[in-house]
């Protein structure tokens, strides 16, 4: 993505320079700090989500939270969307993107955009969602607790079951499968602190400026999937604090799918997270878990009807070793953590509650716990 990707200035409407402006919502008893906070950028990519858009900007709208403002990016959208927004929420500025450069590409236009300001938090936030009145409010507070926080994610709920967790922190294996965490648990008051999570979901995430400063923005090349546990795993390894901040709630409109380009991306860019996050120790330990991994991760391929998308996926890789190097040196650059202690943080267990009945997760995890346990203590 680069800045010839959104249109023109005029694709961008909302002439107060975006968002919502303090005092544009809530009374009197609006508390001094939410007036007084850091500035935030809250991030909404969009991709024909049109049919969101009504439930969900209404309530980024109105927040208790007031020094912030709410930008939404258009990925080149064949729907009505940039028409709602225009016509709906002419308060909320618009980035319209010509091409659709996915997930990662539409946040990082979002992010470049709002750097250029004076935001010293920014949130990503799906239009799929509808945000609780104090969820900004909370989702602040708890990255101001501790100067180490750089990444927080929101408490996400599934929408249509608002008991129950889409998401409390998200799940990374050692092999880089990443997964709701504690989804489709109810909630009955067991997160009530601020706690270090494996890597925080991009449905509703906070980055602080100075992690972008030093890690960068979300890596466009994954287009979709794993961005998030991409950046989550860039900033822990700078020396950063991932955590949740289970007091701000998010809703989520989530259903669980499979189809050949979501394979193709999540297997591609876990190789991707593998070979360029990794140390070469941690590559060289557990590389024969990997190559068992891909014998399974084969095989299910083949099952699955998707044999051609693994396939596509090593040869993108194949393809572009060059910028697989030049990342790594980049990422080892920026390092300040050991695997060891990263690590620490993620499972030996693939725990994708969908497939909790399938062969492929009732064989691999008992073989990839005792991996896992011999391992460890290598890296």
């Amino acid at each position: 993505m680069t800045d010839g990707d959104i249109k023109n200035s005029g694709e961008i409407s909302g002439g107060d320079g975006g968002g919502v402006q303090p005092g544009d919502q809530g009374g009197a008893g609006e508390s001094l700090k939410a007036a007084s906070g850091p500035r935030v950028a809250v991030i909404v990519p969009n991709f024909n989500g049109s049919s969101y858009l009504g439930e969900c900007l209404p309530s980024l709208l109105d927040q208790s939270y007031t020094n912030y403002s709410v930008t939404v990016v258009d990925n080149a959208s064949s729907d009505d969307s940039v028409d709602v927004m225009r016509r709906d929420f002419p308060q909320v500025e618009l980035l319209a993107n010509s091409v659709n450069s996915g997930f990662a590409g539409g946040c990082n236009t979002g992010l470049k955009h709002a750097l250029a300001g004076e935001a010293e938090y920014f949130v990503l936030v799906n239009s799929d969602t509808i945000a609780d009145r104090d969820w900004l409010a909370e989702l602040v507070e708890v990255a101001q607790s501790d100067p180490r926080i750089g990444v927080c994610q929101s408490m996400i709920y599934l929408a249509d079951r608002p008991a129950m967790i889409n998401s409390a922190g998200n799940e990374a294996h050692y092999l880089a499968f990443g997964y709701c965490g504690h989804y489709l648990e109810e909630d009955h008051g067991q997160f009530t602190a601020a706690v270090d999570v494996p890597f925080a979901s991009g449905t509703s995430l906070l980055v602080k400026r100075a992690v972008i400063d030093e890690i960068g923005l979300m890596d466009e090349d994954l287009f979709l999937y794993q961005e998030d546990l991409d950046l989550s795993w860039r900033a822990r390894l700078a020396g950063w604090r991932v955590v949740l901040a289970p007091a701000s709630k998010i809703y989520h409109k989530y259903s669980f799918s499979r189809n050949q380009m979501k394979f193709y991306y999540l297997e591609r860019n876990r190789l991707l997270l593998l070979l360029q996050n990794y140390s070469p120790r941690s590559l060289a330990v557990l590389a024969p878990a990997f190559l068992g991994a891909e014998v399974a991760m084969i095989g299910y391929s083949l099952t699955g009807g998707w044999f051609k998308q693994k396939m596509r996926g090593y040869a993108w890789i194949a393809g572009h070793m060059g910028m697989v190097r030049d990342k790594r040196r980049r990422v080892q650059g920026q390092r300040h953590v050991s695997d060891a202690e990263l690590t620490s943080f993620w499972t030996d267990k693939m725990g994708f509650a969908d497939l909790q009945d399938s062969p492929l997760t009732k064989i691999a995890n008992p073989v990839s716990a005792a991996y896992w346990k011999i391992a460890r203590k290598l890296l």
